[in-house]
This record gives structure tokens, sequence and C-alpha cells, in this order.
């Protein structure tokens, strides 16, 4: 099965993971929109070569490199388009927006290459010229904070931040510390303006590509569900054989059937 190359910014050496494509299983397993379902996802579908250095978990990245490897698993299965419609809130008519993921994601990197607030001191570590040190989470720190109340998650990732060779970051440097997040690392996380044609009304959209790939995929499974059944009348297979063919290829064995059932149809009905 053939797979992805995603390079990572701020993982150590900015090393290259590979992805594999997405199979049934993967799809079937998702059962939620929060970081944790984001991280068993990537986890699945990261490669691991036998003889190469393994690659690293998924809750060992920072937030904007797991939004890389997102980004690259919603082109692999649905391509780079984001299509939708939305309704007006001012006239009520519907309007569709669509825009390149890719573009959005490249044009978010290079606003954060162009950064001079706070260089870096490798890795995922970084100083501002005030002397403030600060680290990048990752989804392990993520994890650790999900439970708490909002207050205390906000001191929690306070101190997942902190560089270990320096003093604590105090609370008065929270806002500047997510001010400075979203710029050294930012992640495909944003507010788009979007204007009706009708009566030029801007809507302000929230985008973010955690949300909006495992969503699609939750979308689709009665879609997974009607495949599945159709591969086991047409072929006899047992379902765990079905959930490991790669989406592509289900979708082809789809296709197939439906081309068979129609030239039968035309067979028969002329």
């Amino acid at each position: 099965m053939a797979s992805d190359s995603v390079s990572l910014r701020f993982a150590p050496g900015q090393p290259r993971v590979r992805l594999r494509e997405l199979t049934g299983t993967e799809e079937r397993a998702v059962v939620g929109i929060a970081t944790d379902d984001a991280l068993r996802l990537l986890d699945a579908l990261i490669i691991t070569t036998p003889g190469e250095p393994a690659p690293p978990r998924a809750d060992d990245l920072v937030a904007s490199d797991r939004d890389r490897l997102l980004v690259a698993v919603y082109q692999r299965a649905f391509g780079d388009r984001i299509e939708n419609t939305i309704t007006c809130a001012r006239c009520a008519n519907p309007f569709d927006i669509n825009f390149s993921l890719g573009g959005l994601a490249g044009s978010l990197e290079n606003n954060a290459a162009g950064s001079t607030r706070a260089r870096s001191l490798g890795g995922n570590r970084f100083e501002t010229p005030e002397g403030l040190r600060f680290r990048l989470p990752t989804g392990h720190d993520e994890r650790a904070i999900a439970a708490l109340p909002a207050a205390e998650a906000e001191t929690g990732l306070l101190r997942c931040c902190a560089v270990e060779d320096s003093a604590p970051i105090a609370a008065a440097d929270a806002n500047a510390l997510q001010e400075l997040l979203a710029e050294v690392a930012p992640l495909v996380d944003l507010e788009l303006d979007a204007r009706c044609p009708d009566c030029r009304h801007v809507h302000a959209l929230q985008f973010d590509i955690q949300s909006y790939l495992l969503g699609a995929l939750l979308g689709e499974r009665p879609r997974l569900a009607q495949e599945i059944h159709r591969i086991a009348i047409a072929y006899g297979w047992a379902m765990q054989e079905i959930l490991s063919l790669g989406r592509h290829e289900r979708r082809h064995f789809i296709e197939l059937i439906d081309n068979d059932a129609a030239a039968r149809s035309r067979r028969l009905f002329g």
C-alpha cells in the first residue's frame, strides 16, 4: 500500500514521517473529534520500517506537526479542496465556500517562518527577546491537562511549556505565551471570513483540520457500512478482510460492482 511522506518541523532533526493510507479499520475506529481520537488515528497510520529509526509516537509531536499529518491524511482521503455550503445569517440564502487546504496550511507556515519575536533554541524550544524561554506543548502534555477545569488547564499548560533549566512561566505571561505559540507553530485552526454573495454579509467561520477530518470520517460511517455490505455480498469476504482494504481500493471494488450491475441491467432490459 502506497504511503505519504510528511516532514516535521519540530521533531529532532526535522525527520520525515511516513503515513499509510486509511483502511476501513481506522475509519471505523473513529468515535469522536477530540485530540485523543486524532492521536489514536495517527498512531495507527504512522509506518514503522524495520531497520530504520523508530518514528515518533503521535503524542510526542507538537500540535502543529500533528496538524501537518492530519492535513496529509485528509488530502489522501478526500482531496485538497475544502467545500461546504452555509446559510447566510442575514438573508437566509445558501452559498458555497471552498478553498485549498494545502494553500491554507502553506500560508500559515510561511507566516510562521517570517516570525522574529522568538528565536529557536533547537527542536521545540524558543526564547523571546525579553528572556522568556518556553517549549511547544506536545500531545502528551495535552492529554495530561485534558481532564482539568479550564482555569487549572491554563496553569497546567504553563507548567508544560516551562523549559527545564529556566524559571517557571508566570501566570501573567499566559496570554503572551498563547500568542507566541500561535506565532511560531500555528495550527490549522483559525477563523475564516466568508462573504455572502447576495447580501455581502460577512460570516466568521471556525475551521480546524482535526475536527473537520474526524467529523468527515464520522459522517461517512453509514457509507462505510454500506460498502462493507455490498463487497461482502458480491465476493463473500469476511468483514475483517474488507476492513483491511485501503480506502481507494475499497472504493474501486465498489465501482467494479456498480459497473457489473449496470452491464447486467443493460443486457436484461436493453
